[in-house]
């Protein structure tokens, strides 16, 4: 099984590829699975009733396991395998998506053919967008709660392929694309936080603006996450709630680390930006999202 879309597990000083497993055959959505999974330690026990499950494998092991677990693609599709022979383990769903119709208890996916542009001046209902999901903000882990956290997108789009002019670089994709919210929500920006042994959404944070960041997670418990509001914000690992804010001059956008100087911890995130991220700022008009120069802000903690 290969194609579009395969992770693969290869020896680095041989090459050779020792498993690979494809997650998304005929990607014709811009759907890309080039974003990071974690080799994690973990139990396996997932919970099939959990929200969003669309497979678990019967046949694996419980119990101790090495995973390779993590969102691979702008789907937003939660995967887990076993890391050293790719066995499928479970996949689940986080934020709305159309374009996986199931998925097999081996893991074997079936796309779903209505999501497909098939016929000029049609249009098709397909989630997540080209922004996904999730897109290149990496995810975060806690090894104490063994429970990861995915930034997120709560966006959907309607395409129309158009045939009436000639394909160009600023065309892009040369389909009319509209912007809308996922099904029954009004806030763009997402943090999905997931139990890495079960499955199960352990909660769900959301934000009127974009979150386009990576997410942090420290060992003191605390979440960081920048959005396109400017707010850089602390959230309690456990439950998703602000603990601390503040806005910055411009998008926060960047990865945010954390570091120790002389005993003093220190928060940094670069910010900036400029239209990164555009069609998620459109759907909030209400946010003041301006960009200014790019820069580096750091944050000391009291001493």
């Amino acid at each position: 099984m290969t194609g579009t879309n395969t992770r693969f597990a290869v020896k680095p000083k041989t090459g050779e590829v020792v498993w690979r497993h494809q997650v998304l055959p005929r990607d014709n959505w811009d759907q890309e699975c080039t974003f990071e999974m974690m080799v994690i330690n973990s139990p396996v026990n997932p919970d099939v009733t959990a929200a969003g499950m669309l497979s678990v494998n019967p046949d694996a092991r419980r119990g101790p396991r090495k995973t390779l677990t993590g969102v691979p693609c702008k789907t937003g599709i939660a995967w887990s395998f076993d890391a050293a022979s790719g066995e499928f383990l479970w996949a689940k769903q986080t934020v709305e998506q159309n374009l996986v119709a199931r998925i097999d208890p081996k893991g074997l996916v079936t796309v779903n053919e209505a999501a497909v542009l098939k016929e000029v001046g049609k249009y098709y209902h397909v989630c997540p967008t080209f922004n996904g999901g999730r897109d290149w903000p990496s995810s975060a882990y806690n090894p104490k709660s063994n429970v990861m956290y995915v930034q997120l997108l709560n966006l959907c789009i309607d395409l129309r392929a158009r045939a009436d002019r000639d394909a160009a670089p600023q065309f892009v994709y040369n389909v009319d694309a509209n912007t809308k919210f996922a099904s029954g929500r009004d806030k763009v920006g997402r943090i999905e936080a997931i139990s890495v042994e079960t499955g199960k959404t352990v909660f769900t944070y959301e934000n009127r603006a974009s979150n386009f960041s990576p997410v942090l997670a420290t060992g003191g418990g605390l979440l960081f996450n920048g959005g396109m509001d400017r707010y850089l914000r602390a959230l309690d690992a456990e439950n998703g709630q602000i603990l601390w804010q503040t806005r910055l001059a411009s998008q926060a956008v960047g990865g945010t680390v954390t570091y120790s100087v002389n005993g003093r911890q220190y928060i940094a995130i670069p910010a900036g930006g400029g239209g990164i991220n555009a069609a998620a700022i459109r759907m909030t008009p209400d946010v003041d999202a301006v960009s200014g120069g790019n820069a580096v802000y750091v944050f000391a903690l009291p001493q």
